[in-house]
């Protein structure tokens, strides 16, 4: 917090340093809210990051881990919840664009009882 005292007035606010720790406050706090009722409807994160970004990929991967998303393949994951805010806000704290990830909303997962017994639903 950096503290400014101008016109006799206090001015405070956050300096870089402050910005990215109440990022990693509200990742760290990042939920995706659960429906009562499954809109049928599934949620593929697809994401090709770069090696030369590989500690932005293993963190975007361990957020989406927490978040309770399955793993298809390494860089395929999906969820049964509506979460497209919750992904643009990784996006964008992990400074990704959107041709790094996708996100994709499908009616149909061939063979997804497996999903479907995962996430009890």
């Amino acid at each position: 917090i950096k503290i400014e005292k101008r016109n006799h007035q206090f001015y405070i606010k956050l300096t870089e340093r402050g910005k990215k720790k109440a990022g990693w406050m509200q990742i760290d706090e990042l939920k995706i809210k659960k429906s009562k009722k499954w809109d049928k409807k599934w949620r593929i994160v697809i994401f090709d990051i770069s090696q030369l970004k590989t500690l932005h990929r293993n963190a975007f991967r361990g957020k989406l881990k927490e978040l309770e998303f399955y793993p298809l393949q390494k860089s395929v994951w999906v969820s049964p919840h509506r979460c497209k805010d919750e992904v643009n806000l990784l996006r964008v704290f992990f400074g990704l664009n959107e041709k790094e990830v996708r996100l994709i909303t499908a009616n149909d997962i061939e063979d997804d009882g497996f999903l479907r017994k995962t996430f009890k639903i």
